[in-house]
């Protein structure tokens, strides 16, 4: 298959997901396939100064921190209709690691860009809540701030709403891993 509808009137699956020969980024959510916008310049600093901060903490335990592009499924199915890439996310224990992450993360984090202030703030914040994900971070560039949402076993519930540069901000999941806000907008 060369590449899905757009226009939402077909739901796929990861095994045809897979086989799509085409080089722009998807994700699958129910089936729906969304195109993801190339990143710009300020969301992988970002992602790289984020992504720094986690590999030196994680090194030192028993989690592991991967960054995008990489697929994520939350069921070991080759028929599952939710395939997610998310700009940085933290596994821990026993889940799946071949040619995608099987599981669900305790920690995603989600750097906004114009094209995805929907797609992350709605659709993936409604999807992490039903599987689990325990800990998301939503980062906003432009506004140069970051919202924690933290699962209570039933929903999310917003924890600190913008934290901004001066800030120290701390995981729930993993209170001494404390980041300088100013660094991740630096």
């Amino acid at each position: 298959m060369s590449r899905p509808k757009t226009d939402h009137s077909e739901t796929y699956t990861y095994k045809e997901y897979v086989n799509w020969d085409d080089s722009e980024r998807w994700e699958l959510i129910n089936g729906t396939p969304y195109m993801m916008a190339s990143p710009t310049p300020e969301h992988q600093q970002i992602s790289l100064q984020l992504s720094t901060e986690f590999n030196l903490y994680f090194r030192q335990h028993q989690c592991q921190a991967f960054i995008a592009p990489l697929d994520v499924v939350f069921e070991n199915n080759e028929d599952t209709n939710t395939v997610v890439q998310p700009d940085l996310f933290v596994m821990c224990g026993e889940f799946g690691r071949d040619t995608r992450i099987t599981g669900i993360p305790v920690l995603i984090v989600e750097i906004l860009s114009p094209s995805t202030i929907k797609h992350d703030l709605v659709r993936k914040l409604n999807l992490y809540q039903k599987v689990g994900v325990k800990e998301y971070w939503i980062i906003d560039p432009d506004e140069q701030t970051i919202n924690v949402y933290l699962h209570d076993g039933t929903v999310f519930h917003l924890v600190e709403e913008e934290f901004k540069k001066g800030d120290q901000l701390s995981s729930a999941l993993f209170p001494d891993l404390a980041i300088d806000v100013g660094v991740v907008f630096s």
